[in-house]
C-alpha cells in the first residue's frame, strides 16, 4: 500500500475540527458526546497508524478489525443514552455478543487479520443504519423542546448513518483486497460525517 489516496490525507486533518471541538466544549457535554470524542480520537489514532504502516507498504488492515470492534461498542453507548431503559438494554447486550460474532468468525476462519473484515464490518453498518435512522425519527417526533437544528442527537445520527451504513455498498463489494477507490470512498464519507459531528458540538455552545 505505498500508494495513499488524496482523501486519507484531508480526513486525517478534518478529523481535528470535532475532535477538537468535543474537547473544548468538554464540560458542557452529555456522556454520550463524551464518548463521541473518544470515537473520534480512536478513528484519528487508528488513521494516524494505518497512514504510517501504509506509508512503509505495511500490511495495516488488522487495525481495521479494532476499529470496528471498538467503533461497535462506543456507538452502541452512545445511543443507548438516547433511548429508553429497555432499548437501552438491548443495546448494551448487543456489544457482548458482537464481540462473540466476531471472535467466531475469527476461530472458524472467516475472518482474517490480513483481510478486511467484511462480514463483521457489514453486521455492523447494519446495526447502526437501523438505530441511527431510528433515533432521528425519535429526534423529528419532537421529544424535546429544541428545534431539530439545534439538536445534538440530530446532527451526530445523521454523521454516524452516513459514515457507517453509507459504506455497506463498499464491505460488499471488498473481496480479498482494499483498492484505491474503495479508500477514496471510505475516507469521503468520513470527512462529511466530521463535520456532522462538529455541527452537533457547536449545538452545546448555549
Amino acid at each position: 500500500m505505498g500508494k495513499f489516496p488524496i482523501t486519507s490525507f484531508l480526513e486525517f486533518f478534518t478529523v481535528l475540527f470535532p475532535l477538537g471541538a468535543g474537547i473544548l466544549f468538554w464540560n458542557k457535554s452529555t456522556r454520550p458526546m463524551r464518548l463521541l470524542t473518544g470515537l473520534i480520537l480512536f478513528g484519528f489514532l487508528c488513521n494516524l497508524f494505518l497512514l504510517l504502516l501504509a506509508l512503509q507498504s505495511i500490511n495495516n488492515i488488522f487495525l481495521l478489525h479494532l476499529y470496528t470492534i471498538v467503533s461497535y461498542s462506543l456507538i452502541a453507548l452512545i445511543f443507548s443514552y438516547w433511548h429508553g431503559s429497555k432499548i437501552a438494554k438491548y443495546m448494551r447486550y448487543s456489544i457482548v455478543l458482537f464481540i462473540i460474532f466476531y471472535f467466531t468468525l475469527l476461530g472458524l476462519g472467516y475472518e482474517e487479520l490480513r483481510l478486511p473484515n467484511k462480514y463483521s464490518q457489514t453486521m455492523e453498518n447494519m446495526f447502526v443504519a437501523f438505530i441511527s435512522l431510528y433515533t432521528l425519527l425519535k429526534v423529528f417526533q419532537g421529544t424535546t423542546n429544541n428545534p431539530v437544528s439545534e439538536d445534538e442527537r440530530f446532527w451526530v445520527s445523521l454523521g454516524i448513518f452516513i459514515n457507517f451504513p453509507g459504506s455497506i455498498f463498499v464491505c460488499v463489494a471488498i473481496r480479498d483486497t482494499i483498492t484505491f477507490n474503495t479508500w477514496q470512498i471510505m475516507s469521503t464519507l468520513t470527512i462529511l460525517s466530521y463535520f456532522l459531528y462538529l455541527k452537533g458540538f457547536l449545538c452545546l455552545r448555549k
